[in-house]
């Protein structure tokens, strides 16, 4: 019997409880812009200036899904669509991430927007084919 493990993807930098405030859309790609930077997750965890870069999006396979917060269980309204519609929809947002995943050609991040006076559970999905960049402004 053959085992074989796939290893975690250590990412070098956290977007954890950060609040992401704009997409920047330059032809496929994305440039993602928080509050507060970006944070190294090895000693001495510093919370740098920063922001994310993601290069050849997939726009037919990245979506979010908007979901009415109910509690945290139990039956849902909600609304899925494309992220490009929701870039263009969502002007003036908070985002705020407590979960991010990261798969092949796939970044997926959990958390909860404010916009509008409108509070919702949210799901990020972005497929790129291209790098993800942390870009840290020393």
């Amino acid at each position: 019997m053959k085992k074989t493990i796939r290893n975690n993807i250590n990412s070098p930098y956290t977007l954890h409880d950060m609040n992401v405030c704009a997409f920047e859309i330059s032809g496929n790609d994305i440039n993602m812009k928080t509050q507060s930077g970006i944070v190294e997750v090895a000693s001495p965890c510093r919370q740098l200036d920063g922001y994310v870069e993601f290069h050849n999006v997939q726009w037919d396979f990245s979506f979010v899904y908007l979901l009415g917060v109910t509690g945290n269980v139990g039956t849902f309204t909600g609304e899925k669509m494309f992220l490009k519609d929701f870039i263009e929809k969502f002007k003036q947002f908070g985002f705020s991430i407590m979960d991010e995943t990261y798969g092949y050609n796939m970044t997926k991040y959990n958390g909860y927007l404010l916009s509008n006076r409108q509070h919702y559970e949210c799901v990020i999905e972005i497929y790129h084919e291209g790098d993800m960049v942390f870009v840290a402004e020393d």
